[in-house]
């Protein structure tokens, strides 16, 4: 994420091997010897996780230049959240202020790392389940993740033990992975996620209040490798950082609508898209709503939140229909190359397509919910015209087996690649499948196209 709302400022962190994290005597007046675990006022009792569908998940960022306010602390930046997930930063720092610091930790209200660490369990103490981001990182590829401050260097297992005796000393529900900096999903890499979930998460030891989630880039290594369930079958959700696109489907094609977290931000995301989108409840229910730098503006972020409580099961009105999770199907769903399979229809990028073998094919898309439909679009290929649908027709079905025709189209062209044509036609019909039967290509036995939307009412 800081690649997108921060400029970074290169560090090393030169480390040392700690057999647990424990709080030191600090110019930021932490006690010596004393870990929040023995504060006698601080409760550190497990919180609850969030019923499905109502995840509120709020990331406060150190670094975030207000909009209309002033730099707010944890304890007031949002009234609805009930995850809040510490941004920038380290988890080691926090546990230990002595050896570790990365210089982030801080801002024109929090100048020392004991006044966070207070604020943490003000946040907990509300039933507020609090988070601390960490950040993977190129060296998760390797045998050794981790490199304490003198240097002793952390197979995958040492790694997420000192994470977990981290996040107890500090009083944490949890932690949320960062996926974004340059890592290969090798079997090292994988490794390190799965010994993480041993702690963590659905599968962890303790499933019902340690949370282990993940915000990922999808647009680079190793974000991808996320929709795979030998990876996340370990978090509780992901969310994706796509702020300005609705990557819904992307996700729960693979995970399932539970697993997949809609995220926004003050940046990048109109608020009233976004509240509708908050609305939007699917079946089965989606995880929730998360608003990355949420502390950029506080009215911006409880809106979303407080919306997530309202709305039904249908889509944005004029929204793509394809965004919002369901099934996608194909009359040719083996046989394309790697990479060039049916799914990338709707996955809304124009870097991928859809390539099959054979000049006459359908594509049937069923939403999880009915919706009226009036408008879609077809994306050309990146390359050979040829492949170019010609001829079709757009059917809607409320069974899967009798199919309405509501648009045809003949001798279609596309007078350059990547290119997108929008069709409209009349309809008042909420339909549960929607079918594109392509009869015909521009020339040739082949058929691909990158993009398939369809828009309701």
């Amino acid at each position: 994420m800081k690649k997108r709302f921060c400029s970074l400022v290169a560090f090393a962190l030169v480390c040392t091997f700690m057999n647990s994290c424990t709080m030191e005597v600090a110019p930021d007046g932490n006690p010596a010897g004393k870990s929040l675990t023995s504060d006698a006022d601080i409760s550190i009792q497990p919180l609850s996780l969030p019923a499905v569908g109502q995840s509120k998940v709020a990331y406060y960022a150190f670094d975030a230049t207000p909009s209309g306010q002033g730099i707010l602390p944890l304890t007031t930046f949002t009234d609805n959240a009930n995850v809040v997930i510490v941004f920038e930063g380290t988890l080691w720092e926090l546990a230990d202020t002595v050896h570790y610091n990365s210089g982030w930790m801080n801002n024109a209200y929090y100048h020392s790392k004991r006044q966070v660490l207070a604020d943490i369990q003000t946040l907990r103490a509300r039933g507020v389940k609090v988070l601390m981001n960490v950040d993977d990182a190129a060296s998760w590829s390797t045998a050794t993740p981790f490199t304490t401050y003198n240097g002793t260097a952390y197979n995958a297992t040492q790694f997420a033990s000192f994470v977990n005796s981290c996040v107890t000393t500090v009083g944490l529900d949890g932690i949320s992975l960062d996926v974004e900096h340059g890592a290969t999903a090798n079997t090292n890499y994988r490794n390190l996620i799965a010994a993480l979930g041993a702690y963590f998460g659905p599968l962890s030891s303790s499933p019902n209040d340690k949370m282990y989630t993940a915000a990922v880039y999808s647009g680079g290594a190793p974000g991808p490798n996320f929709r795979e369930v030998s990876i996340s079958q370990y978090l509780n959700f992901v969310m994706d950082m796509a702020y300005s696109t609705d990557n819904f489907s992307y996700w729960s094609a693979t995970l399932g609508n539970s697993k997949v977290m809609e995220g926004y931000s003050h940046q990048l995301s109109n608020l009233n898209t976004a509240i509708a989108n908050a609305q939007w409840h699917p079946n089965p229910e989606k995880a929730g709503i998360m608003v990355f730098a949420a502390n950029v503006s506080k009215s911006y972020t409880d809106a979303i939140f407080a919306a997530l409580t309202s709305g039904g099961g249908t889509p944005p009105a004029g929204s793509d229909i394809t965004n919002y999770g369901g099934t996608l199907t194909a009359q040719y769903q083996t046989g394309s190359p790697s990479g060039e399979d049916y799914t990338k229809v709707i996955d809304n990028s124009t870097a991928t397509k859809y390539y099959t073998a054979h000049a006459a094919a359908w594509l049937r898309f069923q939403p999880t919910t009915s919706n009226v439909v009036v408008k879609y679009t077809i994306t050309s290929g990146n390359d050979v015209p040829a492949r170019d649908p010609k001829n079709w027709t757009l059917q809607g079905s409320n069974n899967g087996t009798s199919w309405t025709t509501l648009d045809t189209q003949t001798n279609q062209t596309f007078a350059s690649r990547l290119l997108t044509k929008t069709y409209t036609f009349s309809n008042s019909t909420a339909y549960t499948y929607y079918r594109l039967n392509i009869t015909a290509v521009s020339s040739g036995s082949v058929m691909q196209m990158s993009e398939w939307e369809l828009f309701r009412n």
